[in-house]
């Protein structure tokens, strides 16, 4: 009787992934209309999020946040330099934002993807601007 029910849920899930594919606009109205989300939280609760500072070893300073089912790092390696006998009193940053392939079907192997010095660019204005350095 189990390995009834579980073929059940597997062809019920594969209809509800072809209407949600066939007929996004649909499938999204049905569950606003019922005020739910696709999956299943009411539309006023927040996914689940952990943060956990430090989780890379060779970085000097990470975080790992995992916000339902997604899951980010960001780590920062820093090199404090000598500044150039024309100005002493001037600094640099450098910023490099990497997307691996895995984190969207637009970023593909061997070429960094095209919105990461873009990103790369508006960090390094927000920090700048904020006066964070």
């Amino acid at each position: 009787m189990a390995a009834t029910s579980g073929v059940h849920d597997l062809s019920s899930e594969m209809e509800v992934d072809a209407f949600r594919r066939l007929f996004p606009l649909r499938f999204h109205e049905r569950h606003l209309l019922e005020s739910i989300r696709p999956d299943g939280r009411p539309l006023g609760k927040a996914r689940d999020t952990t943060l956990m500072l430090g989780a890379a070893a060779s970085a000097s300073g990470s975080a790992l946040a995992k916000i339902g089912c997604t899951t980010m790092l960001a780590a920062i390696k820093m090199e404090v330099m000598t500044p150039t006998v024309e100005a002493p009193e001037e600094g640099c940053i450098a910023i490099d934002f990497h997307m691996p392939p895995i984190c969207s079907p637009l970023v593909r192997p061997g070429r960094p993807a095209e919105i990461a010095p873009v990103l790369s660019k508006q960090l390094s204005d927000t920090i700048l601007r904020q006066g964070l350095i």
